[in-house]
């Protein structure tokens, strides 16, 4: 069918649309449904015509001569954004040198070879998989072909396991950066070998870096200048050290280091979170005001006639000046132990306190730090999708959706795009036996660039004053099968 005749379809039914709306004009929502359903069958059909077309125009290049004979004539059909896009792909086998056999459309315009959907589409599924369940992500898309959750489960685990380090046009110049860190603690998912009343759970790991707090509109509340995240599983001493190196890259790659004075790493006093000061340039531990807090005044509920005198030595033994201040505390807890109903809160402050002795103190004495919001970063990035709901995740899945939540808050769901060309790329490598080049040598930049330039020769060669369009299309052929 030609571009015309789609054209001539779509407008007889956007019509009988309209005129159906005119019999009955309280019912808007049949015409507007009736609309939608006919313009996005004719993307589809359209979409369908400019790929059997471009088939069509590798078939009768004169290029594949002596390259490529034709084995047979397939069908195709991609689930994309606006529905099911049926078009013409033929199967090549090579001759000579370039043996083997393949879908030269597809090398063409980069689809692997199993894949069911458009880029688009899959952006429009990870859109919906990051607040939903996937089974909603799973209906996101009108497709007459079944989508099942688990097919959304693997698109989310496609994502690629290490994303490439953000890079600014140019370095910014702080005097400090904050560095703030916890975990969200996520059900794990057993499947259906698991014992019976097997439960368990494992940590995503949530890393922000921000340049200072601002005062906003609302009272009592500021948000973060330039802040940026990092999450992920990233289990085991190994998982720490590349999580802390990929923060310090960031760091590196982003602010200039000769005007950056001092970096302070906030958070519960967890041994990933203290190793951070390590793998940081000029970088100190501070503990978290909110945990300490917490466990001064759960420890000071032991003695509720006392509970305000008891808090008041507590602060006075942590701002103290004079020698000693530490075993004095140490002995003030241990009497509190031996008195408290529940000696085991106690004991927790007591822990805390003795074992991030110095990160306590910089954090109650250093007018820099302000505060630490780690806790609720973690719920409104990590627990909102992974934990405050009952659910399982496997460690894979809750691992890729950190990423992809981190991503799309740190570069907007408009750039996810990026990421899934950016993964379908890293796939595409590792087809290919070039799977161990480092991602800082294919980035998203590199990958969106290379799809920017290939669509702006194709705009050139439209624009061209070339009376025939298939003329066009021989042009592209001709130009770009070269690449492959």
């Amino acid at each position: 069918m030609s571009i015309v005749s789609l054209f001539d379809e779509l407008a007889k039914s956007i019509f009988a649309a309209e005129e159906n709306f005119f019999q009955n004009p309280r019912d808007l929502h049949s015409l507007e449904t009736s609309v939608k359903t006919s313009t996005e069958a004719f993307a589809a059909r359209f979409l369908g015509e400019v790929l059997s077309g471009l088939d069509k125009c590798i078939y009768e290049s004169t290029w594949r001569d002596g390259k490529y004979a034709v084995q047979r004539r397939d069908k195709r059909t991609l689930i994309s954004s606006v529905g099911d896009v049926t078009f013409d792909c033929t199967y090549y086998r090579g001759i000579g040198e370039r043996s083997g056999f393949t879908h030269l459309l597809e090398d063409l315009i980069g689809l692997e070879r199993n894949e069911r959907f458009t880029e688009a589409a899959e952006v429009a599924m990870l859109c919906e998989a990051l607040k939903t369940s996937y089974r909603e992500a799973a209906r996101v898309l009108p497709s007459k072909q079944v989508i099942t959750k688990t097919t959304v489960m693997n698109k989310v685990h496609g994502i690629a396991e290490e994303i490439p380090d953000a890079a600014r046009e140019e370095r910014r110049s702080v005097p400090y950066l904050y560095v703030e860190a916890d975990e969200d603690h996520v059900a794990e998912q057993h499947g259906r070998s698991a014992k019976e009343g097997e439960n368990g759970s494992f940590m995503c790991k949530l890393v922000y870096v921000y340049e200072c707090r601002r005062e906003t509109d609302v009272k009592d509340r500021f948000e973060l200048v330039n802040k940026y995240y990092f999450g992920g599983l990233y289990s085991g001493r190994e998982g720490t050290r590349r999580l802390w190196e990929k923060v310090n890259r960031f760091i590196e790659l982003n602010y200039d280091a000769e005007d950056l004075k001092r970096i302070f790493v906030s958070g519960d006093g967890a041994g990933w979170i203290k190793a951070g000061a390590s793998y940081l340039g000029n970088a100190v531990f501070c503990a978290d005001k909110y945990h300490l807090m917490q466990y001064l005044n759960t420890a000071a509920g032991q003695f509720p006639e006392e509970r305000d005198a008891v808090k008041e030595e507590l602060w006075h033994l942590l701002h103290s000046e004079r020698a000693g201040a530490k075993k004095r505390f140490d002995a003030y807890t241990g009497v509190m132990t031996e008195k408290a109903k529940n000696p085991k809160v106690v004991e927790q402050l007591r822990a805390y306190v003795l074992g991030n002795w110095s990160a306590v103190r910089r954090t109650l004495k250093n007018k820099l730090l302000t505060g630490c919001s780690a806790e609720s970063h973690v719920s409104h990035v990590l627990s909102d999708r992974l934990s405050s709901r009952p659910m399982g995740w496997s460690q894979s899945g809750a691992d890729r959706m950190s990423k992809l939540r981190c991503y799309e808050r740190n570069n907007g769901r408009e750039k996810i795009i990026d990421l899934v060309r950016y993964s379908r790329e890293r796939r595409r490598m590792g087809a290919t036996g070039t799977e161990d080049l480092s991602p800082r040598e294919l980035s998203v930049h590199d990958v969106t660039d290379y799809h920017r330039s290939q669509a702006r020769a194709y705009i050139e060669r439209i624009q061209a004053h070339i009376p025939f369009a298939s003329i066009r299309k021989m042009l592209f052929v001709r130009d770009h099968m070269d690449l492959l």
